[in-house]
């Protein structure tokens, strides 16, 4: 059980650590007008206008009460699960010869 636990949180701060997506940056070639360029390296800024992305429709009052029942029956097995586990626990507690 230990390993399992330990093994999903190995996963887990795998995914974390290799982030998110990365940010895009545009090398700027002039310097503008008044401004030194410095040592001549080239400097890295965010673009100010992202491009729009997808435009997401309202959710309509059938997929909320979907999403409601998938949250529901989600924390029943839950429980059911936790019920399992702490049964076999006290199962092998109460198991002669351990």
């Amino acid at each position: 059980m230990r390993v399992l636990i330990a093994g999903v949180l190995v996963v887990l701060v795998g995914v974390l650590a290799c982030g998110g997506p990365a940010q895009a940056a545009v090398p700027i070639a002039a310097a503008e007008p008044g401004v030194a360029m410095g040592s001549g390296a080239p400097v890295l800024v965010q673009d100010p206008s992202p491009e729009p992305g997808p435009q997401l429709d309202p959710q309509t009052e059938a997929d909320s009460r979907k999403t409601k029942n998938k949250l529901i029956v989600g924390g029943a097995a839950l429980v059911l699960l936790l019920i399992v586990i702490w049964g076999r626990k006290q199962r092998n507690k109460n198991r002669p010869g351990k």
